[in-house]
């Protein structure tokens, strides 16, 4: 019990940030019965879109979802007086996990050069690319070892939600 509650600000945001790869799951199948292989399910979309295009539509729009929520709970935290950087932490690094899957699926949809050909595609392949560090030092021991140079690193994320809207 002590575990859940000194942590359960971690095991929320944990949960709500793994209830949509469920919806995922949905819309690509595995099979290992003569090797490993992975397909996407046909018609998985909606409203004309194929099962990829969907899959790039959900993780792009979640990612905007979770670098919205975690920015904009920093006001009411201090608003409120609460010292929960844990929570924020946790929200960060779903947000990082949410963006890097949003990326590969483009990838894995247009292709590594479509990256480079409208200026909304540099933006929030420059957003990818802040946002990596940012989830490998989101750690406490990175807190500790970055000190006050953590927190300026942190604050990069400003800039990642400006250029992924």
């Amino acid at each position: 019990m002590p575990f859940i509650k000194k942590n359960y600000g971690w095991i929320i945001v944990t949960i709500l940030a793994i209830i949509p790869m469920f919806i995922l799951s949905t819309m690509f199948k595995i099979d290992t019965s003569n090797g490993f292989v992975f397909t996407l399910v046909e018609n998985g979309g909606k409203e004309g879109m194929s099962t990829l295009e969907m899959l790039y539509h959900i993780t792009g729009e979640f990612s905007i979802r979770w670098m919205t929520s975690v920015l904009t709970c920093t006001p009411f935290f201090i608003l409120f007086g609460i010292h929960n950087l844990f929570v924020r932490q946790a929200m960060g690094i779903a947000t990082a996990i949410w963006s890097l899957l949003h990326f590969v699926i483009f990838i894995w949809a247009e292709g590594f050069s479509e990256t480079f050909t409208q200026f909304n595609y540099i933006a929030g392949f420059i957003a990818v690319l802040i946002l990596i560090p940012l989830l490998f030092t989101s750690s406490r021991k990175w807190m500790k070892k970055l000190k006050r140079t953590w927190k300026k690193l942190q604050s990069l994320a400003y800039l990642a939600i400006i250029l992924s809207l």
